[in-house]
């Protein structure tokens, strides 16, 4: 077995989501003067690598309290779209999903991470998803996507059609991925388990995916 760390660590100062406060870590206590080490944490629930939920733009959603671990772990598949010559992914470039069985995630590997801790990242520029390839996905009974990209919708958009569109089929995002080019196409487990927070609409995760 092989667990592959697919999430980004957290630091002071990190770059975040355009009008996002950065995160702030911060030593409260420490081992050579109180005996043991404390650190306060201070981020949004958007930080870094995170899930988001359905709450994130549905009132009535529940929140991640209510969903249980089991809509945040499953089989996954990758595909690798680091060749795409243009920033909009397609349904086509998704076909080959329509033949995989027991599939619950999906991951779509662009390269983007590449930026990650540039002033690039949070730009637009990375590949999204098309209205169509979001229906398609949506289709294929999946629990959720991941990305290593900040969002399946542009930086700019107001309308999220993307996240409209997975949230309304029950699924749930996976933001800011990395190490996706370590994972095999398919048949491996992926988990991005998020705290438990009371009507929490997204949380950071340790994402990982596990080879057995």
């Amino acid at each position: 077995m092989q667990t592959i760390d697919l999430s980004h660590p957290v630091r002071t100062g990190m770059p975040v989501f355009p009008g996002d406060e950065p995160p702030n870590l911060r030593r409260t206590c420490f081992i050579h003067r109180d005996g043991f080490a404390q650190t306060s944490l201070s981020m949004g629930s958007h930080t870094g690598t995170h899930v988001d939920a359905a709450a994130h733009l549905f009132a009535d959603a529940p929140g991640l309290d209510w969903l249980g671990p089991d809509n945040f772990l499953g089989w996954a598949a990758v595909v690798d779209l680091t060749a795409l010559a243009r920033p909009v992914i397609g349904q086509p470039d998704l076909a080959r999903l329509a033949d995989v069985e027991a599939l619950d995630f999906v991951l779509l590997r662009t390269g983007w991470d590449r930026h990650w801790l540039t002033d690039r990242y949070y730009r637009d520029g990375f590949p999204v998803l098309s209205e169509t390839a979001a229906r398609f996905l949506s289709g294929l009974g999946l629990k959720g996507i991941g990305l290593d990209t900040p969002s399946p919708d542009s930086i700019g958009s107001k309308d999220l059609p993307a996240h409209h569109i997975l949230f309304d089929h029950g699924l749930v995002i996976a933001e800011n991925l990395t190490n996706l080019g370590e994972l095999p196409p398919q048949d491996f487990l992926f988990a991005c388990l998020p705290l438990r927070i009371a009507d929490g609409e997204a949380s950071p995760v340790r994402a990982v995916g596990v080879t057995l």
